[in-house]
């Protein structure tokens, strides 16, 4: 699978936070604070815009922090001029690395910056800036659009050891397929991970979360996971094999998680990783029919 150039900064943050790397500099909280976006695509329209965020060679995993952001086009003549403010909250409960989730409306493609204010002990914030390449159509399903009928492998045509790399499976996420599930006319959660092979190390925390949820709400959506790699999956993995429907939904990376409504109609995505704070909201009005909100302090 290709990897996205924001999966190798991903990568590094996963690294550092497993070893615990060494700060660089004699005064760490001195040092400036770097953001990554760990996405891979911004498109116009509502993004959900994860960052982590680098200090001295160390990810920063503050539950307690919030970062202010604020958006600026670049490419239009008032470019020092933001177009929007809004805030990245700490969605990482689970996850092995730090997440800041914000939200924002892109009203155009091509060149755009985030400004973050991030909060010091100090009193006086640090402010990075990064630039984010806002693309007019998406790759993966865009919210709004409507959902892809694959036709993905359930527990009737397979056994469970064939069809995900859980090693602790859910038989629930396994009882309808995607096309299955739309034509049911009833709301559904699909998401598309590898808890064996995961290249960002979140996608059996993201099942967790997903596990826990389906438990409140299972009688109202249906809850699906679809394996990224063909059995037997090792031999898929190193061989960049992928099931049909990742190619189907156009989808580059992994995990994603779609909440799509009862008519087929995407009304919420996910790239990486996913917090109970943050999807539980979500799934709850997926599940009463009304409008899919972030949650957000």
């Amino acid at each position: 699978m290709h990897v996205p150039r924001f999966f190798l900064a991903l990568f590094a943050l996963l690294a550092l936070a497993a070893c615990g790397a060494p700060a660089s500099q004699s005064n760490p909280a001195a040092a400036p604070i770097i953001p990554v976006l760990a996405a891979s695509e911004l498109t116009t329209g509502v993004n959900r815009m994860p960052f982590g965020l680098l200090q001295a060679g160390t990810p920063l995993n503050n539950p307690d922090l919030s970062v202010g952001v604020r958006l600026f086009y670049v490419e239009g003549a008032d470019k020092d001029t933001p177009r929007a403010e809004t805030e990245a909250v700490y969605r990482a409960q689970g996850l092995p690395v730090g997440l800041y989730v914000a939200y924002a409306t892109f009203d155009q493609p091509g060149a755009w910056e985030a400004e973050l204010s991030i909060p010091q002990p100090s009193g006086q914030p640090q402010v990075s800036r990064l630039r984010l390449d806002v693309l007019p159509e998406p790759y993966a399903p865009r919210v709004g659009g409507k959902a892809i009928a694959s036709d993905t492998p359930t527990a009737a045509t397979a056994d469970l050891s064939q069809i995900t790399s859980d090693p602790n499976p859910d038989p629930d996420l396994y009882q309808i397929s995607v096309a299955d599930a739309i034509a049911a006319g009833k709301p559904f959660l699909v998401a598309f991970s590898t808890p064996g092979y995961c290249q960002t190390a979140v996608c059996g925390p993201n099942l967790t979360v997903i596990k826990q949820i389906k438990e409140q709400h299972k009688a109202e959506v249906n809850f699906i996971h679809v394996e990224v790699y063909p059995y037997p999956f090792g031999e898929s993995f190193e061989a960049g094999r992928r099931v049909p429907a990742m190619e189907e939904w156009n989808l580059r990376t992994e995990p994603w998680t779609f909440l799509v409504d009862a008519q087929g109609i995407i009304q919420a995505r996910y790239e990486g990783g996913i917090t109970l704070a943050e999807l539980e909201p979500a799934v709850a009005q997926l599940a009463a029919g009304q409008p899919i909100t972030p949650d957000q302090p």
